[in-house]
């Protein structure tokens, strides 16, 4: 694009970017766009050019500001929504009324949004981070074509971006490419005529084109027109000479500007109200846009320029001469003056970090008390412990709602001494109160879940329903999963299928989506377990549609719900969808999830990792499984992990490392595999398979069907109907590798039985060619011996079974595949050869046979043989179809 190919813009900047906004042009059908630079090098300035160069082109634009906020996931998707909302012509419920938002409700809204159109993501750091990959990520897969996404950042917005440059879905503009070019920095300085070119070339030089040091420069010009002192010695510019730069820039204001910037540099940023009422200036307005007029780093941060900021370098000079140049009790004087205005103008969430800093911690708690359950609600739980570890103890022992809504905090960020300490002393402050030890007890269920104590979570949820009663709405509810929890460790499914249902009208009653999530997530676990896998996909799709679409779900509970869905679909061979799943929703379970369901995440991403054959990647995986264990005392995801290592050591084979991780692994001491819970994750490897695999592997084969028998009888009794499939799974493979190949073949039926409507693919598949080897022997078996029990069925899931591995369909037996035998050969057979031909294709066995025609096994052995040799087929499938061609079987 040409300079002339511009429209006229309307722009307060001194340079017009065209060279970067030609760039952007080009990259118009990218859906990803991103500046990436450190601070001071104009990615604001240069979206907004970009924004202005939209408009004027006719495209449609909104713009976000990210604050410390947004670091929630949920409050990022909120601002978004807010943001990109202004772009659909019609929009049902305001998204300011609803109490969350989901990403599912994120799609409805982009597919409204008419193209051309830009939505503009800036300050995006403040929110970066590991939760918020994964929904920055759906997202971007969910813009609609011709919308397009820009963000302006320091830091690169999710490490799947190297994925999306590949796939030409993002382009990322670097610092090299927002830098000034030499003509650039000559415009930026052409009302100083007086400059020469070799002094401009200098400039240019020492600053290598960063615009913030160039503005410090321009705007040191405009009060010295020396410029030997301007440009001074040294090679280079460092944050360190931006920030005396920056010093030497207020430095030359007049002093009633220096005391009015030092007065607007409090607040994280300003509206013209705001600044009248800091300032007493009757004009607040203009008062801003005079500072922008100015350069002295004054941006809008939304398109209606309602709001703006100092940008961050500049601010934190003037907290800094603030802080030297006044008191302690005059700057907190001035944060309570900006923390009342908010609480009058109800932004009560603006107000508490403006308390804090005032000093008046018991206002701050009062303030957060009101808000903190809808922080919890919307799961921003980063900001809220951001809140609550600044209250001191004593203070907020003083609020009875503050006091449980911190304890769950603590608890669900994994903050666990402060959350046990929370309740120490709350249950001592309150014992004559049963209100709040109702409420705290409630809150312990969290900390409990959270800690993987299930045992006492499950008798603190019994002593809690004896406090609550259904009329509590959600917190009954949660106290309901909370049992239904230990219940289904102990297999006890049907009192835990019972409390489930109990619990989901209250969930839906009170649109808690939190509890509504891990109820549905529990009751898929139930499913799994009795061998229901496919309903319990079913259930689970259904409920993490519910949960991210028209229910307006959560974000951390819907991973849960994600979790075992990807497991479930991993179990069914469809590895692509577990792992879009994993990718989205990993995260997010590693940082709040409780433990099995973050168990069950990390499993299936190691294993589908085993499966591509990147063992590098599973490993790492595992190790990192082992960190979070170790981290947070989570003996059950450590034991889960070192069994996860001999299972992969032992299927690929390597058996010194097999016996190496096993000693590791230790089941015989293993306390984790000794109690009597027994949950998802482990049913169907780190107890018993593993080390009935390797038992296996090393020959030990008597040793492995003692325990996979003794294991068979309590899988029966408990009615763990999944565990019972794998486990005979498991001893088929044992006689067949030991050559029982008849006890082999009839244990795999019983396996293949127990999968129900081939519900079943990885848990055979994942075995390798033991396995494989196992089901081709029995898939010839079955061919050869028709009328078998559910034979048919049967030979269907084997054959499913092969397909899904990408084995070849087994070939046919030589003259199988003749449908009509030649009469000629047909005539050679005798009478007596056409009964007995007609009573093996009724499918009486050699015995049988035998008994009817009174004579011995080897005699009808004898006839079949010369039957067979007479009309050249094989087995007795064949021998059915020369029956009916004969008509015997009518």
């Amino acid at each position: 694009m040409t300079a002339t190919q511009f429209p006229s813009l309307r722009t307060n900047s001194v340079v017009l970017r065209k060279r970067v906004l030609a760039l952007l042009r080009e990259y118009g059908d990218r859906k990803l766009v991103v500046l990436q630079a450190p601070a001071g090098f104009g990615k604001t300035t240069l979206l907004r050019q970009y924004c202005d160069l939209c408009s004027a082109l006719g495209g449609r634009v909104a713009w976000a500001r990210m604050d410390v906020r947004a670091a929630d996931p949920s409050q990022f998707i909120r601002t978004f929504v807010e943001a990109a909302g202004a772009l659909v012509d019609h929009v049902g419920d305001s998204s300011a009324e609803r109490p969350f938002l989901s990403i599912d409700e994120v799609g409805q809204m982009l597919q409204g949004v008419k193209a051309p159109a830009v939505i503009v993501v800036d300050n995006f750091e403040v929110a970066a981070g590991g939760a918020l990959e994964s929904i920055f990520g759906q997202i971007i897969r969910l813009l609609p074509n011709g919308v397009q996404l820009c963000v302006g950042s320091r830091v690169i917005p999710t490490s799947r971006l190297s994925r999306m440059l590949i796939e030409e879905i993002s382009v990322v503009l670097s610092e090299q490419d927002l830098r000034f070019t030499h003509s650039e920095t000559v415009e930026f300085f052409r009302e100083y005529s007086w400059l020469t070119a070799s002094q401009i070339q200098l400039l240019h030089e020492r600053t290598d084109g960063w615009p913030a040091a160039l503005q410090c420069f321009r705007l040191r010009l405009q009060r010295n027109h020396s410029h030997q002192a301007m440009i001074g010695p040294g090679e280079g510019i460092t944050p360190e000479l931006i920030d005396f730069l920056a010093s030497e820039v207020f430095e030359g204001l007049d002093d009633a500007l220096q005391q009015l910037l030092l007065k607007l540099g409090l607040p994280e940023k300003l509206s013209s109200e705001l600044v009248q009422h800091i300032t007493g200036i009757e004009d607040g307005a203009g008062c801003l846009a005079e500072i922008e007029r100015k350069g002295l780093f004054l941006t809008p941060v939304d398109l209606e320029r309602k709001w703006y900021r100092f940008h961050n370098l500049f601010r934190h000079v003037l907290l800094a001469r603030a802080r030297s140049i006044e008191s302690t009790g005059d700057i907190q004087k001035r944060h309570l003056q900006i923390a009342n205005w908010y609480v009058s103008r109800d932004m009560r969430e603006e107000a508490i970090p403006h308390f804090i800093e005032a000093g008046d911690v018991a206002a701050a708690a009062s303030v957060l008390n009101d808000v903190i359950e809808r922080l919890i609600a919307d799961e921003r739980l980063g900001l809220a412990q951001q809140y609550i570890q600044q209250i001191p103890l004593a203070t907020m022992l003083k609020y009875e709602s503050l006091l449980p809504s911190a304890i769950i905090t603590y608890g669900f960020r994994r903050v666990f001494e402060k959350a046990n300490r929370l309740l120490d002393e709350g249950f001592r402050l309150y014992q004559g109160n049963a209100r709040v030890r109702a409420d705290l007890n409630y809150a312990k269920l969290f900390v409990l879940a959270a800690q993987d104590s299930i045992e006492d979570m499950g008798a603190a949820a019994l002593s809690a329903m004896d406090e609550l009663s259904p009329r509590d709405g959600h917190k009954y509810a949660v106290v309901c999963n909370a049992r239904a929890m230990f219940l289904v460790g102990h297999s006890r499914h049907d009192e835990a299928r019972d409390l489930l249902l109990r619990a989901r009208p209250l969930h839906d009653k009170d649109d808690h989506r939190f509890g509504q999530a891990y109820q549905e997530a529990i009751f898929g676990m139930v499913l799994s377990e009795q061998g229901r896998v496919g309903d319990a996909l079913r259930s689970l799709s259904s409920a993490l549609q519910r949960t991210g679409g028209d229910m307006a779900g959560s974000l951390t509970a819907g991973s849960v719900i994600a979790a075992y869905l990807a497991e479930a679909l991993y179990e069914q061979n469809r590895i692509s969808d577990a792992e879009a799943l994993i990718h989205d929703y990993r995260q997010l379970a590693e940082d709040q999830a409780i433990v099995d369901p973050l168990a069950v995440m990390l499993l299936t991403m190691a294993r589908i990792a085993h499966l591509r054959g990147d063992e590098g990647e599973a490993e790492e995986v595992l190790e990192r499984m082992l960190y979070l264990g170790y981290r947070h005392s989570f003996q059950r995801l450590v034991c889960y992990a070192k069994a996860e290592f001999v299972r992969l050591a032992t299927l690929s084979g390597d058996a010194d490392k097999a016996e190496r991780r096993f000693r590791e692994f230790d089941p015989e001491n293993e306390s984790v595999l000794r109690e009597e819970l027994m949950f998802h994750a482990a049913e169907n490897e780190a107890r018993s398979i593993t080390e009935a695999r390797y038992l296996i592997q090393t020959g030990r084969h008597a040793a492995a069907r003692n325990l996979l028998q003794a294991k068979l009888r309590e899988a029966r009794s408990k009615r763990r109907r999944r565990r019972e499939m794998k486990l005979t799974l498991m001893l088929a493979l044992s006689y067949h590798a030991e050559g029982q190949v008849v006890s082999a073949r009839r244990t795999c039926l019983e396996a293949l039985r127990l999968g129900g409507e081939q519900e079943f693919i990885r848990s055979f598949l994942d075995e390798k060619h033991q396995a494989l080897r196992l089901l081709k022997d029995l898939r010839i078996s079955l061919r050869q011996t028709p009328g078998e029990q559910d034979g048919d069925s049967m030979s269907a899931y084997v054959d499913r079974l092969l397909k899904e591995a990408g084995e070849a369909p087994l070939s046919q037996p030589a003259g199988e595949e003749r449908a009509v035998i030649p009469a000629e050969l047909v005539e050679r057979l005798t009478a007596r050869e056409r009964v007995l031909l007609g009573h093996v294709a009724r499918g009486m066995s050699n015995k049988e046979l035998a008994e009817r025609l009174a004579v011995s096994s080897n005699t009808v052995k004898y006839h079949l043989r010369n039957i067979f040799d007479k009309l050249q087929i094989h087995n007795r499938v064949q021998a059915v179809r020369v029956a009916r061609q004969l008509g015997l079987l009518d």
